[in-house]
């Protein structure tokens, strides 16, 4: 069993960690939940009790997943308690979530293929928005969509058929049962966090908190897939002084949405759209506008938010996504040949 290390500024539990382990020749993904080390904070009961209905929670957000056969989400093996200790001590037993386990995520792929085709981004991020949608249409939103959870299931160097998960459900929350991180201002990664929640705006409404942000990722992933960085850091280092979060005193308002809004629009333009071949641009950048207004309540695909109830739409994204990568596949391949 191999253990892996945390990468500089990830997020999650102070008692788990992630291993790579092998079975009758099957490899799998395990996250360990290790109950010795809560056994020596300061309050062991109340920790122990915290890290137990961590558990539960993602592993039951798996298990949904599992019934309703949800095909762009990384499957839960099964779950079981292990003891590594070779004397067999009880109080070494670690509870496991076991997973399956792809090539690895974007970063990961990233650094070992240094770019990807523009075909290749727009079916990863096809990958992606049917994942969410088959979360949201089950009530529940990721909260947590960035590059480290989002797994390549194939080598990338061999892109034909190449498919793409979300991994890591151990921050969801769910519409139909309460959950350990409902009641946190951000339960995800705060750099990937949507802007409103910057400026400590939570609405009131489950589409405009939750799906919505999960929208504002998907954008943020398609700006870090085209230029390496993620849209949340691009824009707070463009953000003039005082609309800084902690220093504006405007509350998430008006005047606040509209700079954002032109901001963004500002860096679609420049850093985005020269990216893309200029038959795909308008394409793309009508779709990022849609995912990333800086209104939750008009966050996402406009015809869903017309509808009763008013869903964000990420199902709607994905054949967008798939016409793009299916276009740019031919002046790539037009391109390459002689």
């Amino acid at each position: 069993m191999q253990q892996l290390s945390k990468s500089p500024g990830g997020s999650g539990s102070n008692f788990c960690v992630g291993y790579i382990a092998e079975r009758n020749g099957q490899k799998a993904f395990v996250k360990a939940l290790d109950f010795v080390d809560a056994l020596a904070a300061s309050d062991p009961v109340a920790e122990l009790t915290k890290l137990t209905s961590l558990a539960t929670f993602e592993r039951e957000a798996m298990e949904l997943c599992e019934a309703n056969k949800l095909s762009r989400l990384i499957r839960l093996i099964s779950h079981e308690y292990v003891n590594l200790d070779p004397t067999n001590n009880p109080m070494n037993r670690v509870y496991c979530l076991i997973m399956e386990i792809g090539a690895g995520d974007l970063r990961k792929q990233l650094s070992h293929l240094g770019v990807f085709s523009c075909s290749a981004v727009f079916s990863i991020l096809a990958d992606v928005a049917l994942g969410m949608s088959q979360l949201h249409r089950h009530g529940v939103s990721h909260q947590d969509v960035k590059p480290s959870n989002v797994i390549s299931m194939t080598d990338m160097a061999v892109p034909k058929d190449s498919v793409f998960k979300v991994g890591d459900l151990g921050r969801v929350v769910r519409k139909d049962r309460s959950g350990p991180y409902d009641a946190m201002a951000w339960p995800g990664d705060g750099q990937y966090a949507p802007p409103e929640r910057w400026y400590g705006h939570v609405p009131s409404q489950w589409t405009d908190a939750r799906e919505a942000s999960d929208a504002y990722m998907l954008g943020s992933l398609v700006f870090f897939l085209f230029t390496a960085t993620p849209l949340q850091a691009i824009v707070a280092n463009r953000l003039p002084p005082l609309m800084h979060p902690g220093t504006w005193a405007g509350g998430y308002n008006e005047p606040l949405i509209l700079v954002l809004r032109s901001l963004q629009l500002n860096i679609i333009s420049d850093d985005l759209v020269p990216k893309v071949p200029a038959s795909l641009k308008d394409s793309l950048a009508a779709i990022v506008k849609e995912l990333i207004e800086p209104d939750p309540a008009k966050r996402g695909d406009k015809r869903a938010r017309a509808q009763t109830g008013k869903p964000v739409g990420l199902e709607r994204f994905v054949p967008r996504f798939r016409q793009l990568a299916t276009q740019a596949g031919i002046l790539e391949r037009v391109k390459a040949t002689p």
